[in-house]
């Protein structure tokens, strides 16, 4: 026997961060959601650039996503920082329920209602500064820029000159570009 799913509903929890201002902005951020579309709005309104042209600026904004949406939902809010100075943020993760309602091609049989229970996120960003005691909480980026390049090839064992012929080619100065550096007994490879 087959059912199809015609709905699925979510049970509003309260935001489980306290004290967000009433005229909050809420973007909810789902899996097939655009990231594009999210970012102009919220940075449209961050910066009080609206539809009409006249638009004030929000202070605050949260952005939530549960399930596949999470990851999403974590970038928008990264974006966001670096498009818009001085943001502070508070992170929550919690549970939600989602009901699933399935139904029955045939007439006879009854439907069936599933709730399961998904991860979420909720992410604060807040031009006003927030409570840095509480869990969560992250400070606004300060972007740097390094004092001293030191300029100059970096230190490879012969083990790791042999593992990694480029090693020779890269330079100090490359270093800042890369995300990350993977370490293993053997090898130091740079991942772009």
């Amino acid at each position: 026997m087959q059912h199809h799913k015609i709905r699925r509903s979510e049970e509003r929890a309260p935001f489980p961060i306290p004290g967000l201002a009433a005229d909050i902005l809420h973007m909810r951020v789902k899996e097939g959601s655009k990231i594009r579309n999210l970012l102009r709005f919220a940075t449209a309104r961050m910066q009080g650039e609206g539809e009409d042209g006249g638009a004030t600026a929000v202070r605050q904004v949260v952005f939530t996503g549960l399930g596949r949406g999470i990851t999403k939902t974590i970038t928008c809010v990264e974006i966001l920082k670096r498009k818009v100075a001085g943001l502070h943020q508070l992170s929550k993760l919690c549970y939600m329920t989602v009901n699933e309602i399935w139904e029955s091609p045939q007439q006879d049989v009854a439907g069936r209602t599933v709730a399961r229970t998904v991860p979420a996120i909720c992410i604060l960003l807040s031009k006003d500064p927030l409570d840095p005691q509480e869990l969560g909480y992250q400070p606004p980026q300060t972007l740097g820029v390094p004092t001293e390049e030191v300029v100059g090839p970096i230190p490879a064992s012969p083990c790791h000159m042999s593992m990694c012929p480029w090693a020779r080619h890269l330079t100090q100065s490359c270093l800042p570009i890369c995300v990350s550096v993977i370490e293993c007994d053997r090898v130091n490879v740079a991942v772009v």
